[in-house]
């Protein structure tokens, strides 16, 4: 499992506030603009402060102000709860980080977790739903990442009255702890341009991004902000250098597969800077890259154990220049800490974001050292 010591996090939040300035610095030419109002990637201004309401089993809006970071704050829950943990997709790193984290945190604070398996799939997770249900838990994690489903597995937690927070999609009525998408993003497009930039082939630059058929357009603002990111180093692209329809596929194979049909059909794009909405798909994107032949890189978002060993792989082997993490291990502290302040009938945000900082070889042994 990847791990994050205090110094690790000292180190991530140095290199964090040097993609920021880098940002500012780079505003003058192109004006990044995240474009708020989205459920899910509200911007800070634009968020509330939420306090569950057990008569009414829904969360209220109150007073206060929720555009600070939040500042997870670990301690024991009441006595004898039961965290309801509808995972992810178990057979992912990135799921599988936020899964061992989580029950350490069971085992160090005293808490039970009532657990299923979404496996990926609408339907399990609406049965996964009704299970945790069946099994009296007291506030849940939902991991449920197809969109189409949120409302159903809502139903059942809510007539339950049961407070949910719904992991890096957005769900109805509850409490949306994630990725700050747009950042992300935006992070991940500059790291690639820089690296453009440095090979003087800024001028040469095509961007290709994918479209998220899963996770709603939250999730699809990190690819809006790849292509800002890209033109705050580079400048203002022309439009036809600029592909954000790319259908997005589910795996590393099928990723690479629709990159090279896109490569075939574009001998003219000159230095491919790409992403996906994870570190997979956009390891498929470099793998298509190099074994085309052609110049560019892709860059991963998320840092789950497929982009830590890719990023310390050589460029110049598989064309994937690293990865924005957010530290899926971290999300289990914040759903945590969520969960105390909800079930001491504290306000929380309505959406909790974790930073994000770009790792290449260079960094990524400062935040994740090899074993």
């Amino acid at each position: 499992m990847l791990s994050l010591t205090s110094a690790n996090v000292a180190q991530a939040s140095l290199l964090f506030c040097g993609a920021v300035l880098a940002q500012s610095v780079a505003a003058a030419d192109f004006e990044a603009r995240p474009q708020g109002g989205i459920a899910g990637a509200l911007l800070p201004e634009e968020r509330a402060l939420w306090s569950y309401n057990t008569e009414s089993k829904a969360f209220d809006v109150v007073e206060g102000d929720a555009s600070a970071p939040y500042a997870p704050n670990l301690r024991a829950l009441p006595d004898g709860s039961k965290v309801g943990f509808a995972e992810g997709w178990a057979a992912i790193p990135f799921s599988y980080a936020i899964n061992q984290r989580l029950y350490e945190l069971a085992d160090e604070l005293g808490f039970e977790v009532v657990y299923c398996d979404n496996d990926f799939k609408a339907d399990k997770a609406v049965s996964c739903a009704e299970l945790i249900v069946q099994q009296g838990a007291d506030v849940v994690i939902e991991s449920n990442w197809q969109s189409g489903a949120a409302a159903a597995v809502m139903n059942i937690f809510n007539e339950a009255g049961i407070p949910v927070m719904s992991v890096d999609v957005v769900h109805p009525n509850a409490i949306f702890l994630g990725a700050d998408n747009y950042v992300s993003g935006l992070i991940g497009g500059q790291a690639a341009a820089e690296h453009a930039k440095a090979l003087g082939r800024c001028d040469d630059v095509s961007v290709l991004v994918g479209v998220n058929p899963g996770e709603g357009d939250a999730a699809n603002e990190r690819l809006s902000g790849f292509v800002d990111g890209v033109q705050t180093v580079c400048g203002a692209l022309p439009e036809d250098r600029i592909d954000d329809e790319l259908i997005d596929a589910g795996t590393t194979d099928q990723a690479l597969t629709i990159v090279t049909d896109w490569l075939t059909a574009h001998p003219g794009a000159g230095f491919v800077l790409a992403t996906a909405i994870d570190d997979p798909r956009g390891f498929g994107m470099s793998n298509a890259l190099a074994q085309a032949g052609r110049e560019g890189v892709a860059v991963g978002i998320g840092c789950d154990d497929i982009g830590v060993a890719a990023t310390r792989t050589p460029v110049a082997e598989n064309n994937f220049l690293g990865c924005v993490a957010y530290f899926p291990e971290k999300y289990p502290d914040y759903a945590v800490s969520v969960a105390a302040d909800i079930l001491e009938g504290q306000a929380v945000p309505q959406e909790v974001h974790l930073e994000h900082i770009f790792l290449d070889a260079e960094s990524i042994n400062d935040v994740y050292p090899a074993e």
